[in-house]
């Protein structure tokens, strides 16, 4: 998202920007990429259809993802349209996917080790203010795919930090690389820039050049026919 609103330089081309694409194409990676997403979540839900009593769970899952992917979708879209400096929303685009990265990653550790075996619990406040900041209950079940949970074993406090960390110094390294290269964009501009100059006045050297050569020609090209004039005289 970061190169896509041009913070992010790529080695690729100016800011990544890929040429060629049609709208044919465009169509289709949209269209495969929510049949793709639609299918996995389909899959995923099998064991809720075969159980009548967690089949209630999935509409209202639905609508607080249609809600929550709406409010992303509508703010991207204003301020896309609307801010004329994007650094602010790449920014923000930037630290949301990481948080959900670092987020879907813990989760998935956390899964393994509900099967192979749970290491010991840090904190756990889950019954707190009547059950209010359950990671398993609205309205904090929102923010669960963001790495949020109530209750955090020594796994998932080692593997959030980590992946956090690691992705923020990827993403210094992107923002150092990006300066590096745009520091040699501008290297290159400024030398063809010297270079065009140096080539129009090169230009104008030849172009006035002849000019003065004659005139100063003609000039004692006179004089000498008046020397001579006078000599004969």
């Amino acid at each position: 998202m970061p190169k896509f609103l041009g913070l992010y330089a790529s080695k690729k081309g100016k800011d990544g920007v890929q040429i060629g694409l049609t709208l044919k194409s465009i169509r289709f990676n949209v269209a495969w990429n929510i049949w793709r997403e639609v299918a996995e979540i389909g899959v995923f839900l099998i064991p809720f259809f075969l159980e009548g009593d967690k089949a209630k769970a999935i509409p209202l899952s639905g609508l607080a993802g249609i809600v929550v992917g709406g409010i992303l979708g509508a703010i991207i879209y204003i301020a896309n349209k609307r801010l004329e400096n994007k650094t602010w929303l790449a920014v923000f685009m930037a630290v949301l996917l990481l948080f959900l990265a670092t987020g879907l990653f813990t989760g998935g550790l956390h899964e393994f080790e509900e099967v192979w075996g749970m290491t010991q619990n840090v904190y756990n406040y889950r019954d707190a203010a009547g059950g209010f900041f359950s990671e398993k209950r609205l309205p904090m079940a929102l923010v669960k795919p963001f790495g949020y949970s109530a209750k955090r074993s020594v796994l998932q406090i080692a593997s959030f930090w980590t992946f956090l960390s690691f992705g923020c110094v990827l993403h210094f390294w992107k923002w150092f690389s990006t300066k590096k290269i745009r520091e040699a964009e501008e290297l290159a501009e400024a030398e063809k820039a010297g270079e065009v100059d140096a080539v129009d006045k090169e230009f104008e050297h030849q172009e006035t050049t002849p000019i003065e050569e004659k005139s100063s020609g003609t000039d004692e090209e006179a004089a000498s026919s008046g020397a001579d004039e006078e000599n004969q005289s």
